[in-house]
């Protein structure tokens, strides 16, 4: 959850928050860590799998049209302006772990 949380911009609780409807509608499901019972895993199901498969298509094509209107090398680099933006060094730098 931690990794996750991280990866996904977001605290722990604001994660868990954001589960729960994910998996009352059945698209994700927790499980203990077989390495840490502490810990919970998350994993997609079925349903999860074709959501995401149609949020990536979806995600492309908001992507294609994007880059259409506001050109693909100014995309380009919005997007490398946004990744170091919130890369380690850029955060540790503001004092974010």
């Amino acid at each position: 959850m931690t990794e996750l949380a991280h990866s996904l911009v977001l605290d722990r609780s604001a994660l868990a928050r954001n589960i729960k409807p994910l998996e009352r509608d059945g698209f994700l499901m927790q499980r203990p860590d077989s390495d840490d019972g502490r810990s919970r895993r998350v994993a997609l199901t079925t349903a999860g799998r074709a959501k995401l498969a149609e949020a990536n298509r979806l995600w492309r094509k908001a992507q294609s049209r994007f880059e259409h209107v506001y050109g693909e090398e100014r995309a380009a680099a919005l997007r490398a302006a946004l990744s170091e933006i919130y890369s380690d060094e850029f955060l540790e730098a503001f004092g974010q772990p």
